[in-house]
């Protein structure tokens, strides 16, 4: 019979402070110090990440969502990019805590945003939040540049920009389902598309 893992560590205590880790016990719904026994709520609910590249339509179907999923809280990632300065897992980190407080408050998060699975799964806050779901939004090519390219000079839309932004673009067709194609789809059927996936998983 092998070893029982150890739980998840979550955040810290806040009575021996930042440097003793709390440990997440899902099924108490705490987070609970192994050192001096103090215990916080854990509210795990479902994550949902509505990602795409610059250009695939994040900013617009997050400005949307709200009037489709009001019992959602939606925010487009970039809102706290300065955050980023401090490190890319720094930022992404923040955004689990932020959905997790928002969890205790009793409802769903929905970011849109360039996040990929493999970038969440090992950050310091993943077992604060429950699973993770992703959708996808996208365009062909030719459309992402077009977009791009239209884009005033201060977005910093530079060829090699650009070309990075399609070689990503190809990676996430690869990796993420469902995917709902900006081309297609007005802005209001692409919020209702996201809003119709996401509330048949969050019933």
């Amino acid at each position: 019979m092998g070893a029982v893992a150890d739980p998840p560590t979550a955040g810290f205590c806040m009575q021996c402070g930042p440097d003793t880790s709390t440990f997440a016990y899902p099924a108490d719904q705490v987070l609970r110090c192994a050192v001096c026994g103090w215990e916080t709520r854990l509210a795990q609910r479902t994550l949902f990440v509505v990602a795409g590249v610059s250009g695939s339509g994040k900013t617009t179907v997050a400005e949307q969502l709200p009037a489709y999923l009001p019992e959602c809280d939606t925010f487009d990632a970039d809102l706290t990019l300065r955050i980023a300065e401090l490190g890319w897992d720094v930022w992404r980190d923040t955004w689990l805590q932020l959905a997790h407080a928002i969890a205790l408050n009793g409802r769903t998060t929905i970011l849109c945003t360039t996040f990929v699975p493999d970038q969440l799964e090992a950050l310091p806050s993943r077992a604060l939040v429950g699973e993770i779901r992703f959708c996808l939004l996208d365009a062909p090519d030719a459309v992402l540049r077009s977009r791009l390219t239209a884009r005033p000079p201060w977005r910093g839309s530079t060829p090699e920009f650009i070309d990075r932004q399609l070689r990503w673009a190809s990676r996430l067709r690869s990796h993420l389902q469902p995917r709902f194609d900006t081309s297609i789809l007005n802005e209001t059927e692409t919020a209702q598309s996201v809003a119709a996936w996401a509330r048949q998983i969050n019933v």
